[in-house]
């Protein structure tokens, strides 16, 4: 989608109490009981484009964490991006990462709704710009997870997922219109439920500076919870992250995709977004398999540390400069994978460092990829 008319406002509602929390005997005794905090954050959008019309919106934040957590555990967020279009065009979504008891509990997921139009170029990494195509589902969905400290930075859980995609327009002669060949294009109820592993070694889960993070998980969608089309997902997400200098941060990530069966085409793995390929509008190209890796330079501007400092930090001491760029491709099968062709994407980004004690930042980025350029705004980083 292309913005043509991005604006950025502000509003930040914070409420703190000084009081420490007594500490009880399921927390740890090395760390001190952590400041209630409680941050909100209301971030207003307007944008244009053809198939939307005038959008507005908002893309709001809550921080926190839960009573009685020591100064270990993460920052737990919980996050509402709500948008409305002048073609009564709405999209709605609902997720959270709650973090409790020094980290040994984590709960996750989504609740959406989602009546927007979309671009389809058809499946595989040779479709092409002359296919484009729109079309508007209805999505209602929701996913839940729950992680388990079993041992030192490990993790063990599971997860159910619920999306059920109902087709309210196609464009006449293009491929979702045509009956039976393209999995999903009449709409689609996928229920499945997975397990997930994890190993977590990153000093902050909002913006690290240093660790490592690995990530799989294996959901299946089978006839018997329910789906219309049966398959299974295998996603595996890997970060690292260095500080190649006191004041930068390098980070790394590799992430792969595998889906056996019959998905739906709106729940193939998809290229681009916000998080990953930026530059690619997410879903150009799609399908059973995709990989992608990229790299970000994170350097600070008029401060002393990417991180900020102890002392109270002016405006002008609050910015930050991001670079990046990132490689990827899709696939009908692990073994075309070699032969499939490779996307690449470039940009750089800007950053407002709002919370420096959570290190967390306001991002803007611009990314570039092998068509139209991209807007991308949130609170946190990309990965």
């Amino acid at each position: 989608m292309i913005l043509l008319l991005p604006f950025l406002f502000v509003l930040t509602a914070t409420a703190q109490e000084g009081a420490a929390l007594p500490l009880t005997d399921t927390v740890s005794f090395t760390a001190p009981p952590a400041e209630r905090l409680k941050k909100l954050y209301v971030l207003p959008l307007i944008s244009y484009s053809p198939e939307t019309s005038l959008r507005l919106g908002t893309a709001s934040i809550f921080l926190f964490r839960p009573t009685g957590c020591t100064s270990n555990t993460q920052l737990s967020s919980i996050r509402a991006p709500l948008t409305y279009t002048l073609n009564r065009q709405q999209k709605a979504r609902f997720s959270y990462e709650i973090f409790m008891n020094d980290n040994r509990h984590i709960l996750a997921g989504f609740i959406q709704w989602e009546k927007f139009p979309f671009f389809f170029y058809g499946i595989g990494s040779g479709s092409v710009e002359e296919n484009e195509e729109t079309y508007t589902s209805r999505t209602v969905g929701a996913q839940a997870s729950y992680l388990h400290n079993v041992a030192e930075k490990f993790f063990l859980g599971a997860q159910l997922m619920w999306i059920n995609n109902k087709m309210l327009e196609r464009e006449p002669g293009g491929l979702l219109s045509q009956e039976g060949l393209i999995p999903g294009s009449e709409g689609s109820v996928s229920n499945g439920a997975g397990l997930i592993g994890r190993y977590d070694s990153r000093d902050n889960n909002l913006n690290p500076g240093r660790g490592l993070y690995l990530q799989s998980s294996l959901t299946t969608f089978p006839e018997s919870f329910g789906s219309d089309f049966p398959f299974t997902k295998l996603e595996v997400d890997a970060r690292k992250y260095f500080r190649p200098f006191q004041k930068h941060v390098l980070a790394f990530q590799l992430f792969a995709e595998h889906n056996w069966g019959n998905p739906p085409f709106e729940l193939l793995a998809l290229l681009g977004g916000d998080e990953l390929m930026r530059g690619h509008y997410e879903g150009r190209f799609r399908d059973k398999t995709y990989w992608a890796a990229q790299a970000e330079y994170r350097l600070p501007i008029n401060r002393r540390d990417w991180f900020g400092s102890e002392k109270k930090l002016g405006f002008r001491e609050r910015w930050g400069l991001t670079g990046f760029a990132g490689l990827g491709a899709v696939a009908s099968s692990l073994g075309a994978l070699p032969d499939s062709e490779l996307r690449y994407s470039l940009g750089f980004g800007i950053r407002y460092l709002v919370l420096p004690k959570e290190r967390v930042n306001i991002r803007v980025d611009f990314g570039f990829g092998t068509q139209r350029p991209g807007f991308y705004f949130n609170v946190r980083e990309a990965f």
